[in-house]
Parts: structure tokens; sequence; C-alpha cells
């Protein structure tokens, strides 16, 4: 049998599980009946979605799994969740959001660990990150084969994030997969390059955002940031970058610099990504423009980019940073070794949404929304909206896998 048959046949029959966990959540709940539920094929992205008719990779990235299928429809399950939530989102404070959690959000890199990729960020209730990185949690354990572990995981999260809302200096304990994925990162600088510089793909139609004067202003905004030289960020070489699902479709290009000297062995490679506006979320405040997400990196994640920048190229904003040497975003097949490990990212990104949601504040405003967030968070009624979230995508997932291939 097939990787991906076990695959079909063991999500099918976790299918109806998750739909009585719905049901029992329902009827145990203490709080006050959820206002509505996701009307029927909102989550679906419709079998003649144009996108999916121009990149046929990923659409099979997205028949792969409910999970990466979950990654792509963010603005979608965002207006489920404020949907679901109307009638309490009024009364909890707006923290800043990271817009996107889910477990493959969160990389290990030379620098640090957590959550990264803060293209979503914006300000809103903490009810949105928490339901979405609780329903993450739930399908990477339903992916992985570990009844349990889904809700196990959110239980540590929970927990994390309520101990670090009363107390800010928390720290977790540095997840066991750390250590393990850093112990296969390249040593060798030059190795580092190629290796990434190798995503580097030509450009076939659309035009690279790095004209000679777009590069000259580039330059001259990153070393007016860094105080650096401006032919630090002179370029050598640069293509089109077509990694991720949920920003599969937005304009990316990876870019080598020449870095401190003529040597190539200290070169520097600088993402650069369109920056996506706002899709219409109404209960989360998320102004065009690059700063919500300068604002969500600076205040959630642990480790701050690296020469951040931003430049135009006609109607267009880009925003771009320095990747580092090393970076390994987690991938619930290959990196998950056991029910502890998603258990112990849990935590981790409990401790850090902890911080982060009202990060950028003076100690005594600071205290004021920690407090806030803990009397209003809806938690019993997180926990059943991840149950049937999980359901309801793994639902439309099926759809989207039994309907026939988009024409173009």
């Amino acid at each position: 049998m097939s990787g991906g048959s076990r695959l079909s046949r063991g999500l099918s029959a976790l299918l109806p599980a998750l739909s009585g966990l719905a049901l029992a959540a329902a009827a145990c709940a203490h709080s006050s009946p959820r206002v509505v539920t996701v009307p029927p094929g909102e989550l679906d992205l419709g079998a003649t979605l144009p996108e999916l008719a121009r990149s046929p990779g990923l659409r099979a990235r997205l028949l792969g799994g409910p999970h990466g299928y979950f990654r792509f429809i963010n603005p979608a399950f965002s207006r489920a969740v404020c949907r679901r939530f109307r009638d309490v989102m009024g009364a909890q404070p707006a923290v800043t959001l990271h817009g996107d959690a889910h477990v493959e959000q969160y990389a290990v890199t030379d620098l640090g660990r957590g959550l990264t990729d803060f293209d979503d960020s914006s300000q809103g209730p903490a009810a949105m990150d928490m339901v979405r990185f609780g329903v993450s949690l739930r399908l990477a354990a339903v992916e992985r084969g570990w009844p349990g572990a889904g809700e196990a995981a959110y239980a540590a999260f929970l927990r994390a994030y309520r101990a670090t809302l009363l107390n800010p200096t928390t720290e977790a304990p540095e997840p066991a997969l750390v250590a393990r994925v850093r112990g296969a990162f390249e040593q060798s600088r030059a190795a580092c390059l190629a290796r990434n510089e190798a995503l580097i793909e030509k450009l076939e139609h659309a035009p690279p955002p790095d004209d000679e004067a777009t590069m000259i202003q580039a330059a001259r905004t990153l070393a007016a940031n860094s105080s650096l030289p401006e032919g630090f960020f002179a370029k050598k070489r640069g293509g089109a970058l077509r990694i991720g699902i949920g920003s599969a479709l937005a304009e990316k290009y990876l870019i080598r610099v020449e870095g401190p000297t003529a040597a190539d062995d200290d070169d520097v490679l600088l993402e650069v990504k369109q920056v996506r506006d706002p899709t219409g979320v109404d209960c989360v405040r998320s102004a065009p423009g690059p700063s919500r997400i300068f604002v969500g990196q600076a205040r959630i994640a642990y480790e701050p980019f690296r020469f951040p920048g931003v430049f135009h190229v006609g109607s267009k904003t880009f925003w771009i940073h320095a990747w580092p040497d090393n970076y390994a975003e987690i991938d619930i097949r290959k990196t998950l070794e056991s029910p502890r490990d998603l258990e112990e990212i849990a935590y981790d990104v409990g401790v850090q949404l902890g911080r982060g949601h009202p990060g950028g504040l003076a100690a005594e405003p600071a205290a004021r929304l920690r407090s806030e967030v803990l009397k209003t968070l809806p938690e019993a009624r997180l926990e059943e909206a991840v149950t049937d979230l999980a359901t309801e995508t793994v639902e439309a997932w099926e759809r989207f896998r039994s309907s026939p291939p988009p024409v173009s």
C-alpha cells in the first residue's frame, strides 16, 4: 500500500472520531452555545480556482494532506473564526496577532527557534491565533496517526499561554527536536550559501524586483537601517523563490548580495516578498503596507529579522530581510518523531504568544492587557471551536481531493 493510500485510509477513519469529539464538546460545554457554525462549503476552495489551474504543483501539495490544505485557506479560516466568536469579540482586547500560527511555522535556525513568517500579522482578539494553532495541532496529530495527541498538545499550549500571561518572565524548555534539527545543520558557510542559492529559480514571466535603480534604492534603505555601507547590499545574483504553501501565490525572490568583503563565503542572502494586502477579515485590524509585518515580528519573534527593509516596484510593495545560514521549518511528517515533540512545540509556542500578544507596551499597560486577555479569553469555546473546525477542515479537504482538477 502506498504512503498516500495509508494516509487517506487513516484520515477517513479518523473523520468520525473528530465528528464525535465535536458533538461531545457541544454537549459538555458549560459556556454559552456557539452562535454559528461554518456555513457549508465556506472552507472549500472550489474546483475552478484559477490559481490552482495555473499551478499544478501547488494543487499536488494541497492534495498531500489536510494540514497543507489548512495552511492555504487561512483567509477563509480566519473569517470562519470571526463569525463563530462574533458575540464575544467586542469584549476581547486587541493584541498583536501572528495571523497564521501553525505547527509548520515553527522554525529552527542558527539564531534561535519559534514561530516565524509574520506576513499575516495584525491586531485583534487573541482567539484568532489560539484557534488556528489549536486546529493545526489537531490536524498534525491526525496526519501522524496519534489519537489524543492533538488534545494533549493543545492543553499544553493553553497552559503555557496562561502561565506566561500571569508571569511574563516564564520561559519554555527548548524542545528536544530543536537539538536534533540543529545537529544536522551545515557548518560550512560556503556550503550553506550554495544550498540556499540552489532554491533560486530562473525567472520565466514575472519581472524581478531588482532592476538597477530599485536595487540601489533598496541597498540605501538597508544600509541606513543597519549602519553598513551600501556596497554590503550590492546584488550578485537573484531569481524567483517558489516555496511555501500559504504564500505560494505571492511574488518571492532570493537575492545574493556582496556582504562585508568581495569574498564569496561571506555573502548574504536576502528574501524579498511581496506585501499582501489584508483579505477582509472583519474582526482584525490589518492596515495595508508592511508596517504590521515588522511590528508582529518585533513583538512575537524570539529573534528579530536581520537587515529588514522595504522597497517599491511600480504599484507593488516588497519587504526584505536576511536569511540565516541554516533555517528549517518543522515538517509534520519528517521532523515530528513522537506526540511528545508536538506537545513540547505547543508549550513553547504558548509561551511565545503569551509574551508576544501583549508585547511592545510599557510595563503597566502591558500588565493591564495581560489581565484583560486572561479575563476575557473564552477557553471552553476555544476548545469546542478547535474540535469543530478541525473536522470541517478535513471534510473540506476530502471534497477538494475528490474534485476534478481545475481547467486553465
